[in-house]
């Protein structure tokens, strides 16, 4: 048999235009770059038990959750073809599931603020989707196969005569088919005047009315939140008429005043992480910050039994741990990133982890940098930068002053603007280096006239550092003139016992 490649060799440019116009089976198999021969192998007379690897995983809630991944020859081909199915998929608006730039939290975002959120499962997603409605996506507009190229690639793509959940091209396949779906549910929401978005199986539909359509949802009995949800027969035949069908046991109806939550993420205000995950995340920072890094991934796992996770005791080396809490974290962080810039949660947690973990990931230090204060922000010239920052920076070291210097804390690839602002906000006092230099030069200007502008609204005090004659550089900046400065000559000590004494008379400031 010829040894698949993962990749094609063939151009992009020529991949998409073979991939086109798809007719026979010989078409596919050249496309994908195997004999034909091994490709009808492969699909028809291999047996089940070496095409794919089947195995449960516990759901979120209760039950298990079928996976069967493809074998590498099946997989290998899959992988080939995936790109030029999802070049196919046009997304639609209200699809948040398996498409770039979209996720669990674009999906939740939709219905933010909204009076009521109605969830609807559907019931064995992948499975309802068979060979017969792949191949039918195949034969139809925009693919436009022919019938043989069609079933080769329904084959390639399913398993036991459905979609298997574990192939990578079975996301995109699934939004192919449930195209159908979402143009009758987007109408239907549009008749009700509510907003419609599905990620994989679960569909969300919300309104600010004041009552919810009964045609899509009602409550049995007078309690909406003891009271079982029922969902509208209309919204049900629309489902049933695209080929899906509803999982009873998952409609909820939420009304205004309780936790409404879409895709696992509560939307009452914003999209937001439930409060247990947040305590988990708490609580495993505390173990590991009291008990230690290895004892705290003992304690996790012993705690998680259901996760059946196979790592020798004597192997235990606070790896695991560390992947599922910054896991965690990251997810975190993801959710709230429209408070990403004053999102003590997140913050506070990184911090924290930063200080327990000697080599912490990227966006752990990223806001543990964002996060720094400063005694003192050394603006200057690069032409004073020997001869007068640099000493300055080095003695504040010495005596314990907290001295933002650009050349120290701005690394290649930092954004200039980004780093001085923050660090100018940060900074209690801005020692301002003038020189007949400086004042010609925009950048210490822009510096110069952020830290004046923040010390008349009473946010920082500036601090004159005179290199040269006094007059000439005070006729630039008349707002000055008035201010007590120090003349430089060189006795970095002194100027930096001035600094001390500044902030033992002001500790707060």
């Amino acid at each position: 048999m010829t040894k698949l490649k993962s990749k094609l060799n063939k151009t992009e440019e020529v991949a998409t235009d073979q991939f086109s116009v798809l007719n026979s089976g010989q078409d596919v198999a050249n496309f994908l770059e195997i004999p034909y021969g091994q490709l009808l192998y492969l699909l028809y007379k291999r047996p089940d038990e070496k095409k794919y690897i089947s195995f449960y995983i516990p759901k979120k809630t209760k039950g298990r959750r079928l996976i069967s991944k493809p074998m590498k020859g099946i997989d290998i081909l899959q992988q080939k073809l995936k790109p030029h199915l999802e070049s196919f998929y046009r997304t639609k608006a209200p699809v948040h599931g398996f498409v770039k730039g979209k996720s669990i939290v674009s999906n939740a975002s939709a219905h933010k603020k909204h009076k009521y959120v109605l969830n609807v499962d559907l019931a064995d997603f992948y499975g309802t989707i068979n060979y017969g409605r792949v191949r039918g996506v195949f034969l139809a507009t925009p693919f436009k196969f022919g019938e043989k190229a069609a079933s080769v690639l329904a084959q390639l793509i399913c398993f036991q005569n459905k979609l298997p959940q574990g192939a990578c091209t079975s996301p995109v396949v699934s939004n192919l088919v449930a195209s159908n779906l979402d143009k009758k549910l987007v109408a239907l929401a549009k008749r009700y005047h509510c907003q419609y978005t599905r990620y994989a199986d679960d569909i969300t539909i919300s309104c600010n009315k004041k009552t919810f359509p009964h045609s899509l949802a009602t409550y049995e009995g007078n309690n909406p939140i003891t009271g079982e949800t029922i969902i509208g027969k209309l919204l049900e035949d629309t489902i049933d008429s695209a080929g899906f069908r509803v999982n009873h046991s998952k409609v909820r109806l939420q009304i205004p005043f309780i936790r409404q939550s879409v895709t696992g993420l509560t939307v009452n205000e914003f999209p937001n992480v439930n409060r247990d995950f947040i305590r988990s995340v708490r609580a495993m920072l505390h173990d590991w910050k009291t008990n230690g890094l290895l004892t705290a991934e003992k304690n996790y796992i012993s705690k998680h039994p259901q996760k059946k996770i196979d790592i020798p005791e004597d192997k235990l080396d606070g790896t695991y741990f560390l992947k599922v809490f910054y896991g965690k974290l990251s997810f975190i962080k993801m959710v709230r990133a429209d408070k990403e810039n004053n999102d003590s949660v997140v913050s506070n947690f990184a911090l924290k982890a930063g200080e327990l973990d000697p080599n912490p990931p990227k966006y752990i230090k990223e806001i543990m940098k964002k996060s720094e204060s400063f005694d003192i922000f050394i603006g200057h010239a690069s032409e004073d930068k020997d001869e007068v920052a640099r000493p300055l920076f080095e003695e504040c070291e010495k005596q314990g002053i907290i001295a933002f210097i650009d050349e120290i804390h701005i690394s290649w690839g930092d954004s200039l603007t980004e780093k001085i602002n923050h660090a100018l906000g940060k900074s209690k006092y801005f020692l301002a280096v003038l020189s007949e230099k400086s004042i010609k030069k925009s950048w210490p200007r822009k510096e110069l006239n952020s830290a004046v502008a923040r010390e008349i609204s009473g946010e920082q005090k500036v601090l004159p550092l005179i290199v040269g004659d006094h007059k000439k550089i005070f006729a630039e900046f008349p707002l000055l003139a008035d201010k007590l400065f120090i003349q430089w000559e060189g006795d970095v000590e002194q100027i930096v016992d001035e600094i001390k004494k500044l902030k033992a008379k002001h500790p707060t400031k």
